[in-house]
C-alpha cells in the first residue's frame, strides 16, 4: 500500500524509495584474513576498504560492509541512475561498522616545557608529544582554523570568546571515549584538567587528561579526515547509505558545509538507520555547501533525499544542514541530541537541523533533545510549501527557540508537534517556542506547547522588518495560530500585527493568563489577557481555559496529561488532510492526538 502524506498545498508528497535489483554485491571485511583491495571484493576475497569498494562501484550494484573500524575517508566516485538503479553501501545486518576520521595516538609523552603555563597545580604536569606528519596530506585539522574567510566579512559585536572559538583549531582529541577541550592559550592549561592546547605550526599538542591522569602508556584518538563519507565529485545522486556508524571527522565551521556525511550537493542519497556523532562542526550535509556556488546542470535536480532513523549527536555546531537547492527531501524517524556544543549560535548556521530556501520539504517524526545554543530546527528564508509535523522538541536553550521559521513569504505548516521546555539565553525575545519571523501564512495547528517560560509560545514577528527577500518585505500576515494546547507558556502568543491573522480554537491552562498574549503592531504594544484578546481582537472566541496539568520527561518520552475543564470549539485545518479531524466545530481530540505524536516521534537514542 502506497503511504500518502500531504504537503501543504495539497498535493501528495512524493515519497520514492531503493527500487534496485542490485545484481552485483562487493564485499568489504577488514577483519578478514584474506582481505586486500587488490582481490574481488567477493565474501571469500573481500576489500579491506571501502574506498575501494567506492571506485569500482556503478548503477546497480552495491557494497555490503562487514564488521570492523576503517579509519578512512570514503570517496564515492560514481552514483546510480536512478530508484531502480542506484549504488548502495550498507552495514551487514547484525554488524558494527565505524567508519573513522581519527587515529589511536599512544606517543612518548613528556612533560611540557618552555612555554608559560603560569601557575599548574602543585603536582600537576602539563604534558606534550608530536602528532607524526605522515597523518596530514593536504590537510592538517590541527593548522586549521574553525573559521572561514566569509566571517572576516561580518560586522556584528563579536565577544573575545567568540573569536577564540573561531580561531581554535579544528582537530580534536578524544580519551576514553570523551573529547578534550582545546583551550586558545597555553597559560589556559593551568585553570582545569581535560583540556588541550596547539603548538605551531600544528603537530604538537600540550594536554592535561581528565583527573590529571597520567598520558603516559595511554591511547588516544586524534581526528586527522576532514570527512568519512563524501564524494569528490559534486553533484552524485542515488546513492543510499545504511546501517553504519561515523564519528570523529575535524570539518570547518560552516559556511561552507562540508559535513562528516556529505551528499556533496548532489540529489535523491537515502541516508538511513546511521549513527553520526562527534563532528567538529557539522553531521550530516545535503545542500548546495554555500550560498556563494551557483549550481552546475548536473545539480539544478539536487534535493530529494530521504534522511531517516538517524542517530545525530554531538556535532558542535549543526545536526544536519542544508543551503539551498533542497526540493522534495524528507526527514523522518531521526533522533538529534546535544547538537551546538560550540557555543557560537550567533554565526547563524546552527541548529539541530538547518535548512534554507526549503521546497515542499517534509519533516515528521523526528526528536530533538538536549541542544543548547542552537534551535531545534531553522528554516532559512524563502521555504514554501513546507510542514514539519509529528516532532517532539524537547529541552532547548536557545536564542530562536525550538523552531525558527525565517522570512518565508509562502504557505508552511507547523503541526501535531510536542515543544517542551524551551528556555532562552541572555538576549531578548530568545527561548521561543515556535519563532516565525518576518513571515507570511504560515500555520501552526494542533501543537502542544509546554514549559515555555522565557520567550512566547507561539511568537509571530516583525524582527526583520527591513530585509528585502525575492523582490520584497515579509508583511506579517495571513497567520494562522489553531487548535494548540498552551500549559506552563505565561507568555502564549504574541503577533506583530493584526490584520489578516487568526487565533482561534486554542486550548490554555487557565493559571497562566494574566498579560500572557500580545499583539506588538500597531503602536502601541498591547499587554492582554485571553477577555481581552477576545473582546478588542477578535480572537479565540472559540478558544477556552482549563486547569491543565503536564509533564514531559525528554530522556524517556514518558508524557502524562490532565485536564479538568471543557475543552475548545475547533474547527478543520484545510492543509491537514490526512488527519482526523471534526467534519463540522465540535470539541477536537486535541490532548489525545498529542499522547499519539509523541508515541511515534524519534528513535530512540543509542
Amino acid at each position: 500500500m502506497t503511504e500518502t502524506a500531504y504537503l501543504p498545498d495539497g498535493t501528495p508528497f512524493p515519497f520514492w524509495s531503493d527500487e534496485t535489483e542490485y545484481r552485483r554485491i562487493y564485499h568489504v571485511a577488514c577483519g578478514h584474513p584474506r582481505a586486500a583491495d587488490e582481490g574481488p571484493g567477493s565474501e571469500e576475497r573481500p576489500f579491506a576498504t571501502i574506498g575501494r569498494a567506492a571506485e569500482v562501484l556503478r548503477p546497480g550494484e552495491k557494497v555490503v560492509v562487514h564488521e570492523g573500524l576503517y579509519r578512512e575517508c570514503v570517496r564515492p566516485a560514481h552514483g546510480g541512475t536512478g530508484s531502480q538503479a542506484m549504488i548502495a553501501y550498507e552495514a551487514a545486518p547484525g554488524e558494527a561498522v565505524c567508519v573513522c576520521g581519527s587515529e589511536r595516538w599512544a606517543p612518548a609523552f613528556e612533560p611540557g616545557r618552555g612555554w608559560r603555563y603560569r601557575a599548574l597545580p602543585e603536582g600537576v604536569t602539563a604534558w606534550t608529544a608530536e602528532l607524526p606528519a605522515g597523518w596530514f596530506v593536504g590537510y592538517n585539522p590541527f593548522i586549521a582554523r574553525n573559521f572561514s574567510s566569509e566571517f572576516t566579512t561580518f560586522t556584528r559585536d563579536w565577544t573575545t570568546e567568540e573569536i577564540h572559538l573561531f580561531m581554535l583549531r579544528r582537530g580534536m582529541v578524544f580519551f576514553e571515549g570523551r573529547p578534550l577541550k582545546q583551550v586558545f592559550f597555553p597559560w589556559e592549561l593551568g585553570e582545569v584538567d581535560g583540556v588541550f592546547w596547539v603548538e605551531d605550526p600544528g603537530l604538537r599538542l600540550h594536554l592535561r587528561l581528565p583527573g590529571d591522569a597520567d598520558p603516559r602508556g595511554r591511547e588516544l584518538e586524534v581526528t586527522t579526515r576532514e570527512q568519512a563519507f563524501a564524494p569528490l565529485k559534486p553533484g552524485l545522486g542515488y546513492i543510499r547509505v545504511s546501517g553504519m556508524t561515523f564519528e570523529h571527522c575535524a570539518d570547518g565551521i560552516p559556511v561552507p558545509q562540508r559535513a562528516m556525511v556529505s551528499a556533496a550537493r548532489g540529489h535523491h542519497w537515502i541516508i538511513e538507520d546511521c549513527t553520526v556523532r562527534w563532528a567538529n562542526a557539522c553531521g550530516i550535509d545535503v545542500g548546495n555547501e554555500t550560498w556563494h556556488r551557483l549550481p552546475t546542470e548536473s545539480e539544478r535536480d539536487s534535493g530529494h533525499h530521504i534522511i531517516r532513523r538517524n542517530y545525530v549527536a554531538d556535532c558542535g555546531i549543526c545536526g544536519i544542514a542544508a543551503v539551498g537547492n533542497n526540493a522534495y527531501t524528507l526527514v523522518e524517524d531521526n533522533t538529534v541530541e546535544r547538537v551546538a556544543g560550540k557555543d557560537i549560535e550567533r554565526i547563524w548556521e546552527t541548529g539541530g537541523l538547518k535548512f534554507h530556501l526549503c521546497d515542499a520539504v517534509l519533516i515528521r517524526r523526528n526528536l530533538f533533545r538536549h541542544i543548547r545554543h542552537a534551535p531545534a530546527l531553522w528554516l532559512d528564508y524563502l521555504n514554501k510549501n513546507c510542514r514539519i509535523t509529528g516532532n517532539v522538541v524537547a529541552d532547548i536553550q536557545s536564542i530562536h527557540g525550538g523552531v525558527y521559521l525565517e522570512v518565508s513569504h509562502a504557505l508552511n505548516v507547523i503541526d501535531h508537534n510536542v515543544f517542551w521546555d524551551i528556555r532562552g539565553v541572555d538576549r531578548p525575545a530568545s527561548g521561543t517556542g515556535i519563532n516565525v519571523d518576518t513571515g507570511e501564512q504560515c500555520v501552526v495547528a494542533h501543537n502542544l506547547l509546554g514549559n515555555i517560560a522565557d520567550g512566547y509560545a507561539v511568537r509571530v514577528n516583525l524582527d526583520q522588518k527591513g530585509r528585502v527577500v525575492d523582490g520584497r518585505v515579509g508583511l506579517c500576515r495571513r497567520h494562522r495560530v489553531l487548535n494548540n494546547v498552551f500549559v506552563g507558556c505565561p507568555k502564549r502568543v504574541l503577533f506583530s500585527r493584526t490584520e489578516e491573522n487568526r487565533c482561534e480554537g486554542n486550548l490554555y491552562h487557565e493559571a497562566d493568563d494574566e498579560t500572557s498574549l500580545c499583539v506588538e503592531y500597531p503602536a502601541p504594544q498591547a499587554l492582554l489577557n485571553l477577555a481581552a484578546w477576545q473582546t478588542y481582537y477578535g480572537y479565540d472566541r472559540q478558544g477556552a481555559q482549563a486547569q491543565i496539568h503536564a509533564c514531559l520527561d525528554p530522556a524517556t518520552l514518558a508524557l502524562s496529561v490532565d485536564v479538568d475543564g471543557d475543552l475548545p470549539i475547533c474547527e478543520a485545518v484545510p492543509e491537514l488532510r490526512e488527519v482526523e479531524q471534526p467534519a463540522s466545530p465540535g470539541p477536537n481530540r486535541l490532548v489525545e492526538g498529542h499522547c499519539e505524536v509523541l508515541l511515534r516521534a524519534g528513535r530512540p537514542s543509542t
